[in-house]
């Protein structure tokens, strides 16, 4: 099991082969919020334990608030807004991740009706039940305080939380189903909005839908580079950009812009922009000071 610090206030936990879930804080001044855009390749269980979590989606607003839990279908394109008030002092929720190859494992024993009929909505408010709300608790402890997670029961747990969805609403059971079905979505938005992800490019080609070969060809269509290229220097412009417009220190950074390694990320950062990341940093706070 490993924990990850991913950028936008993400706390990744990693067990086996599996992102099981993710923490996201929002620390701001009252009153304000935090904005985010995603286009994610894993559908994804939301719950909001503090503040309100704001989705636009298509035109379409939609309003969460504390104890609720929505489902986020897999490439919906959304924009997420958080507040909180002033005895909240932060908003805070905590997503479930489940990517298609861990879902056809866990509804390889299901049955389905026959019938069942296609769901057109991509966003899902879903009944706060006892499984939900366990698991959830579980994951929150484990983001919090760094415990050992049982993956076997957390994954047991995960298949009762699935059913226990589908017995609530047997109609639901078709999300499920139509999950493990390989989509091909928009390789720019994608790709806009996905470039920090650490993943082999032959994972990154079938997340979006794609064989490698194809997946590359399309690339060098749209973008007019290689998805290497295009990748790194996408990574060392956010970099930059968190230096110059945040008080992260560059070990915070180089992480949070999908590097690895400090000292490669420091190198490929001077070629590229003809400083060391700490004199931009350092420059930053000259600026803001006057």
């Amino acid at each position: 099991m490993e924990f990850k610090h991913l950028a936008k206030g993400y706390k990744l936990i990693e067990c086996e082969n599996l992102e099981i879930a993710a923490s996201c804080e929002a620390h701001f001044d009252e009153g304000e919020c935090t904005n985010s855009e995603f286009y994610h390749p894993s559908n994804i269980l939301v719950y909001v334990e503090q503040g309100e979590l704001e989705i636009d989606f298509e035109n379409k607003r939609y309003l969460f608030t504390k104890g609720q839990i929505c489902l986020i279908r897999k490439y919906t394109h959304i924009k997420v807004s958080k507040r909180f008030s002033k005895e909240e002092k932060q908003a805070k929720t905590y997503a479930f991740m489940m990517p298609d190859r861990f879902l056809r494992n866990v509804i390889s024993n299901f049955k389905f009706d026959k019938n069942l009929q296609p769901i057109g909505d991509r966003l899902l408010e879903l009944n706060t039940t006892k499984s939900l709300h366990d698991i959830f608790t579980s994951i929150k402890d484990a983001v919090n305080n760094k415990e050992h997670i049982d993956t076997t029961e957390l994954e047991t747990n995960i298949v009762q939380t699935l059913r226990a969805i589908i017995d609530s609403d047997p109609k639901l059971a078709i999300l499920f189903k139509e999950f493990t079905l390989a989509e091909r979505v928009d390789l720019q938005l994608f790709m806009n909005l996905n470039f920090i992800l650490k993943v082999p490019l032959k994972e990154l080609a079938e997340l979006s839908g794609r064989s490698l070969s194809t997946f590359e060809r399309e690339f060098k269509l749209i973008f007019n580079t290689t998805p290497h290229k295009w990748i790194l220097k996408k990574r060392l412009q956010l970099a930059h950009d968190l230096l110059l417009n945040t008080n992260k220190p560059v070990s915070d950074i180089y992480l949070e812009s999908g590097f690895e390694d400090l000292g490669h990320f420091s190198k490929t950062f001077k070629k590229e922009f003809g400083k060391n990341p700490s004199e931009v940093k350092n420059n930053s706070h000259v600026e803001v000071s006057h």
